[in-house]
């Protein structure tokens, strides 16, 4: 598995990031054997970044995944996150501390490699954002003096955080652009797909993201592609028949090649995929080792791309 480097952070992680969402299911579901068994396929072949949150399954997730690390005496990349409800924010302080330690607790990991604001920010709160979990922040809950922010900087003082990231998945533009310009976080999640390259390529799509993350990694930040196969949505589309085709004519499945796609674009760092068990984990790795797309290939599909 090949490594890249995680923005300005100093280190590499695999260019495949093993997803422990309730999606795919497995370390929300799965028995304890078969976790187990497809976290160490995982590691023998390279991907030692793993991504979880309390919120996947009800904090199963994490659970689960430190379960599999302890029996497996391992100690990968693993990242999780934060999520704060309306009612967290008459102290943030106390809730993201909480929050962390918990993780902590249940992931049997110290430092966490890599703590996320799974918020995503605006210039209102709001109970819900559009898309995702927790309640809609703005960015003083965020950067301000009694912020998010500074509650990681006293947990990473304290030695339970090393690196902070944020999300760039739903939200509003102008509000993440500005956690990008701040230079807190080190990383940043953001969707890339196949359907939706718009994170770095402008699209006619439904959701424009604005570039924004080709922006974060001018600024230093390893960039984390979430949903590269659009949690199951690429199948659905109106474009799918002449990808498939496309994935057809180069002997390659339709999420290999949504995933050959995405690690494509040099700059995103690693990318998520959720798996069920350890064949799909091996489909993964055997696409990601089959290289980048040829550029021919990449203008077809951005030729299918702007036909909208």
């Amino acid at each position: 598995m090949r490594r890249r480097s995680l923005g300005n952070t100093g280190l590499s992680v695999s260019e495949i990031g093993f997803g422990c969402g309730p999606t795919a299911g497995l370390m929300v579901k799965g028995d304890a054997r078969l976790r187990r068994d497809a976290v160490a396929r995982a590691l023998d072949l390279g991907i030692d970044y793993f991504d979880t949150a309390p919120v996947y399954g009800d904090t199963l997730s994490e659970r689960h995944l430190g379960e599999a690390l302890r029996a497996l005496d391992a100690k990968p990349f693993v990242a999780t996150k934060i999520a704060l409800e309306l009612g967290d924010l008459g102290d943030i302080a106390g809730a993201v501390t909480r929050s962390v330690e918990a993780s902590v607790e249940r992931l049997g990991l110290r430092p966490l490699a890599l703590v996320q604001l799974h918020n995503r920010v605006g210039a209102q709160r709001a109970v819900k954002a559009d898309i995702g979990t927790g309640a809609l922040l703005t960015v003083d809950d965020v950067l301000g003096p009694h912020g998010v922010v500074p509650a990681l900087e006293r947990l990473r003082a304290r030695g339970l955080v090393q690196h902070l990231g944020c999300c760039a998945y739903g939200g509003e533009a102008t509000a993440i652009a500005q956690l990008i310009d701040s230079g807190a976080f080190a990383t940043i999640l953001v969707h890339y797909s196949l359907l939706n390259p718009s994170a770095w390529s402008p699209m006619p799509v439904p959701r424009d993201y604005g570039g924004i993350g080709a922006r974060a990694v001018a600024a230093g930040m390893g960039a984390i592609a979430l949903r590269v196969l659009d949690g199951g949505a690429l199948l659905g589309a109106e474009r799918a028949p002449a990808l498939a085709a496309l994935a057809a004519e180069s002997g390659q499945s339709l999420p290999a090649l949504a995933l050959r796609y995405a690690l494509s674009n040099e700059q995103i760092a690693t990318a998520l995929v959720g798996f069920s068990d350890s064949a799909q984990i091996e489909a993964a790795h055997a696409a990601a080792m089959a290289g980048l797309l040829p550029m021919t290939f990449l203008a077809r599909i951005e030729a299918l791309q702007r036909r909208g």
